[in-house]
């Protein structure tokens, strides 16, 4: 047994409160095989378990080593909540529609953070329709849903709306089956006389303005619609200077030429770029971190 690498093994678990439990898991070896190990107990492959274990405590390190990307008070997630609030505030209908990757999702999930206790969040999966969609809200409301017709349903989600001052968001709404589209606005702003907000792909837009699709009673209760355009370069840099407060404009001009105007891929740079630094033993970040932590990102034309 190698007693240095018992010796960080103990050093990595105590540095980073991290339990044996958890740690075995993410070594791959079973709790009493890393018990035994660390009371020199254990009787496999020695080489292989310490092999593991090195192999744990760099990745380890390195995460540890990453500050994690907060939530920044960008101006697009600004623009994102006031119009929620909004919406929220009038009891009116919010559509906010932009690219995959635009920080909606984000925004939304802040939003609702922010009002626990008055917000409704549905994560719409593809093909929801009008009775998954009831359930989802009421189960968020506390309602019973068990063996309850869609009726009784109905009037009783409607019914706990009315009684509150709530907002229901939507997000990926372009997800949501046609009925269970026309069907969430005479539910939640109709019926339920609350917010309602839809987020989605740009592609909602014309899925509601559609004739054929008979939204029209939809289309004329947006009273808010917000459509966005991605990542700005401003909002980059204020997301880059969360991580780097001295960040170089040049390192922030070239991760956004890379991300374009995906706020989601930037953020990836920078949590693959910190992992590059730390592997490199780096204290600053600049072009060549930058190009290095980018190679595996799909480099997007379509913006």
């Amino acid at each position: 047994m190698n007693m240095q690498i018992k010796e960080r093994l103990e050093k990595t678990l105590q540095k980073f409160n991290i339990s044996q439990n958890r740690a075995a898991k993410d070594i791959g070896y079973a709790q009493a095989a890393i018990s035994g190990y660390r009371n020199n107990k254990y009787e496999g492959n020695i080489a292989a378990i310490e092999e593991a274990i090195i192999k744990w405590i760099a990745r380890t390190e390195q995460a540890h080593a990453r500050k994690r990307v907060e939530i920044v008070e960008t101006n697009q997630l600004k623009k994102i909540t006031n119009a929620i609030a909004m919406a929220h505030t009038e009891g009116d209908i919010a559509l906010i529609v932009d690219d995959a990757g635009g920080g909606k999702t984000t925004a939304a999930r802040y939003y609702a953070g922010q009002n626990p206790r008055t917000t409704i969040l549905v994560d719409v999966v593809k093909g929801m329709n009008a009775r998954t969609l009831s359930i989802k809200i009421a189960e968020q409301l506390g309602l019973d849903t068990i063996r309850v017709n869609q009726q009784t349903l109905i009037q009783n989600v409607s019914a706990a709306l009315a009684d509150r001052n709530m907002v229901v968001i939507l997000d990926e709404a372009d997800y949501l089956e046609a009925d269970a589209l026309e069907f969430s606005r005479r539910l939640v702003n109709d019926l339920g006389q609350s917010g309602l907000v839809l987020i989605g792909l740009p592609r909602l837009t014309g899925t509601i303005q559609n004739l054929r699709n008979d939204h029209r009673q939809l289309e004329s209760r947006i009273g808010v619609y917000l459509p966005l355009a991605g990542l700005t370069k401003s909002d980059a840099k204020k997301i880059a200077q969360s991580v780097w407060p001295s960040i170089e404009d040049e390192v922030v001009d070239a991760m956004y030429r890379i991300s374009k105007t995906d706020v989601r891929q930037f953020v990836k740079i920078i949590e693959r770029a910190q992992n590059t630094m730390a592997v490199n033993k780096l204290d600053a970040i600049d072009l060549d971190v930058v190009e290095t932590a980018a190679m595996l990102v799909i480099r997007r034309n379509w913006r």
